[in-house]
């Protein structure tokens, strides 16, 4: 009997201790998948931690390139513009320059032009004081070379008179031969009359000069122009100058190149 229930005690004390054993086993294990559960929550914390700030960084970063795009954009639209603009100005800056260049061909034009008509007017006068001598009446004015000969040493006393002396032909076969001498030139002869001289009579003047100048020189009439001016000073001025027909004529044609 108190074998059996020595037994019966053991068994509770046993069953007692496995039971508080087991309790404990149980509250560790409680206790660790409490910690394991903490430690999971705190990773998943920190992954949400990180998938904003990473939601936040790739937010960024697309807010970023959405803003370079944009700048790029702009920065080719500008360059776009430059270029277009830079186009413009070369092509304005090409015709400024291609119409510079025309303008200083026109202005070589003139001036070689204006230098060869000196130096043709200095080549008259030279021929002129060689023929006519260093005593006879010249002058030189705007680019014209002008032989002043009193009327009476080419009609003599009579005015009107048409029939020419003999000295006044020997001086103007002597001027004949410098007007061939430069066909580039043109002729006027200039009466200086009063009014009482008719144009009729002044033509007529004009045709025994001309025959004597031309005809030698074999200058065209179309070389040969007359005019007539009012003085006191009866007297005839032979005036060589260039071709300003020809000369404005060969500007025109320079001018359409």
């Amino acid at each position: 009997m108190n074998r059996i229930t020595l037994s019966i005690l053991f068994l509770f004390l046993l069953g007692g201790t496995l039971q508080a054993q087991n309790k404990k086993e149980l509250l560790a294990q409680v206790n660790s998948l409490n910690a394991e559960l903490e430690g999971v929550k705190a990773e998943l914390l920190e992954s949400k931690k990180s998938e904003k700030i990473s939601q936040a960084r790739a937010d960024s970063f697309e807010s970023q390139l959405k803003g370079l795009e944009e700048n790029n954009a702009i920065l080719l639209e500008n360059l776009n513009n430059f270029t277009g603009q830079a186009s413009q100005r070369q092509d304005k800056l090409s015709g400024v320059m291609e119409s510079l260049r025309k303008k200083e061909l026109e202005l070589k034009f003139i001036n070689d032009a204006l230098t060869s008509n000196d130096s043709i007017s200095l080549l008259v006068l030279t021929n002129f004081k060689q023929t006519l001598g260093e005593n006879a009446n010249i002058k030189v004015e705007s680019g014209a070379v002008t032989v002043i000969i009193d009327n009476s040493t080419l009609f003599g006393t009579d005015p009107n008179s048409i029939m020419l002396e003999e000295a006044a032909t020997d001086m103007l076969n002597k001027i004949g031969g410098v007007i061939k001498a430069n066909p580039e030139m043109v002729v006027t002869l200039e009466f200086h009359t009063d009014d009482a001289n008719s144009w009729e009579n002044v033509y007529s003047q004009a045709a025994s000069i001309a025959t004597i100048i031309g005809n030698p020189a074999d200058v065209k009439a179309e070389r040969i122009a007359v005019s007539r001016k009012t003085d006191l000073v009866k007297s005839l001025h032979i005036r060589l100058h260039p071709n300003f027909n020809l000369f404005y004529l060969r500007l025109r044609q320079n001018m359409k190149k």
